[in-house]
């Protein structure tokens, strides 16, 4: 709904709808997702959900929403999410280990 898709009949070019996606929202979240809309993160993350789709991180993103909806006790047909079943998403992901903290200097 807020993603402008590449290709087709889109003289404009891809990417996405943030005032209409912002406005959409509760006033009391708009200020955060302005400042969220504008980082460098999610301008990434919409670049891979255009250009990428079948990437790892858009996939593990999507089937964690998928499994998300799974666990309303209403819905009736549950969405398969193998992705997250399988040992693949423990191989593809990156573990990002940071350093140890160190207090040189600090005084």
């Amino acid at each position: 709904r807020f993603l402008i898709f590449p290709g087709g009949d889109n003289p404009v070019g891809a990417g996405f709808k943030t005032k209409s996606f912002v406005t959409s929202q509760p006033k009391d979240f708009q200020p955060f997702l302005n400042g969220l809309c504008a980082t460098q993160m999610f301008d990434a993350f919409i670049t891979s959900r255009l250009y990428s789709p079948s990437d790892p991180d858009v996939t593990f993103f999507d089937e964690s929403i998928d499994a998300k909806l799974n666990r309303y006790k209403m819905r009736v047909k549950k969405i398969e999410t193998p992705f997250l079943q399988s040992a693949m998403v423990h191989r593809k992901l990156k573990t990002v280990v940071s350093p140890e903290p160190r207090g040189d200097g600090l005084f």
